[in-house]
């Protein structure tokens, strides 16, 4: 196996569930533009990828391990604790089971307007087979994290503990906040919503639809430039990742549009225009109608720049400043001092995400600020990667702590509050081994312990609105008057 063969694993992967998307959600004739231009760009890629890096046998049977603990713990199939949000994914999935595609609300009202690309496959399996297919679901993620934590895996010079730490970076500020609560202090009063950044491994608890192609995405970019080869074959893995979650979409386009610029620019405006439209501009075409399914809400999400929400705007700058400035400064100063080490990755780009971070954070969109939370995933696996890819060089991984080079009392410490984020995760994993299906078995007495069920509510409308809020049940809703509605959706 090489690294060609997983960048077409993991295209394949997620270009199967866009090719149901376009059946199902879509009239005739966008399917039948969409799904063949789909299939073309992923023809070119099969014949264009270079063989790149070799993978061994011992490579994929460690990550395989690694991708079975991360979706054990991760809540999926009920396994071990599972949080909020699962009364939410549960539903989903029954929702497709039971109902036909595309699934409209009301019944004979416009489609639902929601990126279903975790769920479909599963939800195709368990229409085929007639039964809610867990196994399905459980399959279908651990496929999905195996893909993209081989990515970092690679990237990381093939050192699993690493990777786990990549996960964990951005929780920093969440590890102070919990200590000195300890202590009662408090660095700010929390608001309706948070101004804050959350590590990846705390996301795949809540948002596993999400993470993986998250993981997918940045690993293909970040290997891609270490390893100089052309960062504009991981766009067509992006353009995928639409229908599966939009945010992370979103600011990967956003980063790669500055990065083809840039490249363009520094060429002198020279460059091979056949494969300019074959990389670039056949997948962004193939994304224009799923945009428009997703502008065709009843109801846009709260959105708005963080201090017209806000009258305390002293309390606001703390947060701010707790939580997504001194991030921002410790990841700078990290990179800064161990770029010496290595110097593979670009320092263009590390230092353009920080600025996007900086700027996408005084947005707020979504009621808990959704947009905060999920669209910088992929940058802070980018992160990840570039603070730990120095490191992967020169030690072995047990010894991190231990051996974090140079003398300066001042970076020893940036270094150790960047790392001390996976203090959240060990706390996580605690949790998933204390509070899981065996535990609750064999000692009742002291876990208790049910897995969310799939079919408490009929549809997704419904557990959004009695377990989360009107206003976000009816963002789900389509609106009969869109363009989607009007021109682009199936009539089936």
């Amino acid at each position: 196996m090489n690294s060609r063969q997983l960048h077409l694993l993991s295209a394949g992967y997620l270009l199967l569930p866009n090719l149901v998307f376009f059946y199902y959600w879509f009239n005739t004739i966008v399917a039948c533009i969409a799904i063949p231009l789909l299939l073309l760009v992923y023809a070119y890629q099969v014949r264009t990828l270079p063989i790149g890096q070799s993978i061994r046998r011992k490579d994929v049977s460690i990550v395989a391990a690694f991708a079975l603990f991360i979706t054990l713990i991760s809540g999926v199939s009920g396994l071990c604790h599972q949080t909020f949000d699962y009364w939410a994914h549960n539903t989903k999935h029954y929702d497709l089971f039971v109902h036909d595609w595309p699934l409209k609300m009301p019944e004979r009202g416009p489609n639902v307007s929601y990126y279903f690309g975790y769920y479909v496959v599963p939800g195709l399996v368990s229409k085929i087979t007639h039964q809610l297919s867990e196994s399905a679901i459980f399959i279908w993620t651990y496929v999905g994290f195996f893909l993209g934590l081989f990515w970092i895996y690679l990237i990381l010079n093939r050192k699993i503990v690493l990777v786990l730490l990549a996960l964990t970076i951005g929780d920093t500020a969440h590890v102070l906040k919990t200590f000195f609560a300890k202590f009662s202090v408090h660095f700010y009063d929390y608001q309706d919503f948070g101004v804050e950044i959350w590590s990846n491994f705390e996301n795949l608890l809540w948002v596993p639809n999400q993470s993986i192609p998250s993981f997918i995405m940045a690993g293909m970019l970040v290997f891609a430039l270490k390893y100089r080869q052309d960062v504009e074959d991981s766009f067509f893995a992006i353009v995928l990742s639409f229908w599966w979650a939009v945010f992370p979409a979103l600011t990967m386009s956003l980063l790669m549009a500055i990065m083809v610029i840039r490249n363009f620019i520094l060429s002198h405006y020279r460059r091979n225009w056949f494969t300019f439209i074959l990389k670039l501009v056949v997948p962004a075409l193939i994304v224009l109608p799923a945009l428009f399914y997703f502008s065709s809400h009843q109801q846009v999400p709260i959105s708005g720049f963080i201090w017209t929400f806000r009258e305390d705007h002293v309390n606001t700058f703390k947060e701010f400043a707790t939580n997504i400035g001194l991030n921002l400064l410790l990841f700078f100063l990290a990179r800064r001092y161990l770029r010496q080490y290595s110097q593979l990755l670009p320092d263009y780009l590390f230092n353009t995400i920080l600025v996007l971070i900086l700027f996408f954070s005084l947005y707020r969109m979504g009621k808990v600020n959704d947009f905060l939370f999920r669209g910088p995933m992929p940058y802070l696996i980018v992160i990840g990667s570039y603070l730990l890819e120095p490191l992967s060089n020169l030690i072995k991984p047990i010894r991190i702590v231990k051996e974090v080079p140079g003398k300066s009392q001042f970076i020893t410490i940036c270094l150790l509050l960047v790392f001390s984020s996976c203090f959240i995760a060990i706390g996580r994993i605690i949790r998933a081994v204390r509070v899981n299906q065996l535990t609750a078995y064999y000692f009742p007495k002291n876990v208790a312990f049910t897995p969310v069920p799939y079919n408490a509510y009929p549809n997704t409308y419904l557990v959004l609105k009695e377990r989360w809020t009107l206003r976000e049940a009816n963002q789900y809703l389509g609106k009969s008057d869109s363009i989607y509605e009007q021109y682009l959706a199936s009539k089936k």
